[in-house]
């Protein structure tokens, strides 16, 4: 296992308002862009058949989610990543809260580093739950 020069902690409700804020500099519009790039509900229909579903026909429900999740999840990103000039401070600073390392830090971070951490903020459970809570805004 690698030694990370940070740990993330869990995304709680005070966390809301610095994405918020790091979202309305971005354009809700892209988000909303994201979240729509797939007929999603299409997409987990596909194939259904009845109750007496197999395991192969579960596991291939499973796949598609997680095909879902990840392109959701790599377009926010890059959403995020086109649009990091206009959201630097935000992301120094909501970066720094997550981790406890000092703004400055998160500021020299290597590049690596620094991509590998917005990486980590995205694949955390809490932020997939709440991406999918405000993806009920847009249906």
């Amino acid at each position: 296992m690698e030694n990370k020069a940070y740990e993330l902690r869990k995304l709680q409700a005070s966390d809301i308002f610095p994405m918020c804020k790091i979202i309305s500099k971005i354009g809700i519009s892209e988000f909303k862009d994201c979240l729509n790039s797939l007929d999603i509900s299409g997409l987990l229909s596909e194939g259904n058949t009845s109750e007496n579903e197999n395991e192969n026909e579960n596991e291939k429900e499973d796949e598609k989610v997680k095909e879902i999740g990840v392109t959701v999840i790599l377009d926010v990103a890059n959403v995020v990543l086109a649009n990091i000039p206009k959201i630097e401070q935000e992301i120094y600073s909501f970066l720094s809260g997550l981790s406890g390392l000092k703004k400055e830090e998160v500021k020299t971070l290597d590049m690596g580093t620094f991509a590998r951490m917005i990486v980590d903020v995205f694949k955390k459970e809490e932020f997939a739950d709440f991406i999918g809570v405000a993806s009920g805004l847009f249906n």
